[in-house]
């Protein structure tokens, strides 16, 4: 069946915007939504300290992205805690992009 809204390219350009549109949160919100994420999904315990957010980025999918510190001088975070945040991280992108700030 054909979608009326392809046959018009403003439609599909509107339709793409809406889309596409993601909430802004800053840097210190989306630090508090992954770190508490994080600290409930039960891979990282105590072997995660903080988590960074970097950007804003020139990426397409997303604007930000994060680093990690363990709370071990000499370790970094755990491969199960890099899996959980690199789900956890992957949801958040596709929902939020990081504000200018």
């Amino acid at each position: 069946m054909h979608d009326p809204a392809y046959a018009c390219p403003a439609l599909v350009a509107d339709h793409l915007k809406n889309a596409m549109a993601k909430e802004i949160k800053t840097r210190k919100e989306l630090q508090e939504i992954v770190m508490r994420e994080a600290r409930t999904g039960g891979k990282c315990g105590d072997d995660l300290r903080s988590v960074i957010i970097l950007g804003p980025l020139a990426r397409v999918r997303s604007n930000w992205d994060i680093a990690t510190s363990s709370n071990h001088p000499t370790k970094i975070v755990s491969a199960e805690c890099r899996t959980e945040l690199n789900m956890i991280v992957g949801r958040l992108q596709a929902q939020y992009d990081l504000s200018g700030d």
